[in-house]
């Protein structure tokens, strides 16, 4: 790239970090409960739907005149997008004299990885900062072998013993839920083999659980079926169902030890659903996930509002884990409601019947 096409690229991308950076509300309220549960979810909403890519954004870090502001922004708001090519900004900004940027970059950093965001507003020492900074270098250096997502997996893994094979990298000291919690953050629909790998490794039951909940988002698939009105005190016995009716799906799915192509499962199964699709993740394929959206499997709606943000839809994380919070069930009303001419129409459509999909 020119001189000249450098300048243009850099002005582009500054108004873009700028016009956001100091909206009414947007970083202003960091560090803070109020920004962490007021601010933070539409600002990076508003970060994935008009700021440029990391890679860019890494463009415009390495440029002297952005003001600390600036830089807190994107360090805030570049989080989001979970891609390991904006480490070295964190890494840079927690060595920084400025406090400001040292507890954007800690709480950046964690949010980056897709773990839980930590309190900030402490002062933290030396000791810390320095632990932290190491914390990144490992990260980082993983990353060249391995995904955030089997960071995560083999750190939930670590905690009974076991290993995905082939590991070799950091293991973060995480809770479990933590752990798993990082992992439906950061998933995407490729991990199928992945995931599947990690449940065949586990023993522990709970981890197991939680895996299985994963699979079934990423793959579309449903093996816990709790009968209608026992949502609360469904027992034992379902899961070890579930957890049974898994196994045997794997065997199939792994046709005689070959790698699980996630893909192709995925396709298999919205095929059994009705969709009609050729490509399923290609253009066109919107009226699809706005369905399983408004379906009745909670755990299908992660997949279908990152594939409906693919296609140009707002950005609405929700949960795998925790489906029915009363947050979750907002976030996905709310982007229910985003496309509801839509939704009205396959509504009106499903009420009529003739068959279609199946919920």
């Amino acid at each position: 790239m020119g001189d000249r096409a450098m300048v243009v690229t850099t002005v582009v991308l500054m108004a873009a970090l700028s016009g956001s950076a100091f909206s009414p509300g947007a970083v202003m309220d960091f560090p803070g409960r109020y920004f962490d549960t007021r601010v933070r979810e539409n600002f990076q909403r508003y970060v994935k739907a008009s700021w440029p890519g990391p890679t860019e954004l890494m463009r415009l870090w390495s440029d002297r005149d952005l003001s600390e502001e600036q830089r807190v922004a994107l360090l805030l708001g570049g989080a989001v997008y979970h891609d390991p090519v904006m480490l070295p900004a964190y890494r840079a900004a927690i060595e920084s004299k400025s406090q400001r940027l040292r507890q954007a970059a800690i709480y950046g950093f964690r949010d980056l990885i897709g773990d839980r965001p930590p309190n900030v507003n402490v002062t933290i020492d030396e000791k810390a900062l320095k632990a932290l900074a190491g914390e990144m270098g490992w990260v980082q250096q993983t990353l060249r072998r391995h995904s955030l997502l089997e960071i995560w997996l083999q750190s939930a893994l670590a905690q009974e013993g076991a290993s995905l094979p082939d590991y070799i990298g950091i293991k973060l000291i995480r809770s479990p839920d933590d752990c798993f919690g990082a992992a439906e953050r950061v998933f995407d629909v490729g991990d199928l083999d992945l995931l599947v790998t990690a449940y065949e490794q586990s023993q522990d039951r709970n981890n197991r659980i939680a895996l299985l909940k994963l699979i079934e988002a990423v793959s579309v698939s449903r093996f816990l079926i709790i009968p209608k009105g026992q949502h609360k005190g469904w027992g034992k016995s379902l899961v070890d169902t579930a957890l049974r009716r898994l196994d045997g799906k794997v065997r199939q799915w792994r046709n005689n030890n070959c790698q699980l192509d996630g893909e192709a499962v995925l396709y298999q199964n919205l095929r059994s659903l009705g969709a009609k699709n050729r490509d399923p993740l290609g253009p066109g394929s919107d009226r699809l996930w706005l369905a399983l959206l408004d379906g009745t499997n909670s755990r299908w709606w992660a997949l279908a509002a990152r594939r409906l943000y693919a296609s140009g839809g707002p950005w609405y994380e929700l949960s795998v884990l925790r489906p029915d919070t009363e947050d979750n069930g907002r976030r996905r009303n709310e982007l229910s409601s985003w496309y509801s001419p839509i939704t009205r129409t396959i509504r009106e459509q499903k009420s009529q019947r003739k068959p279609g999909m199946k919920r």
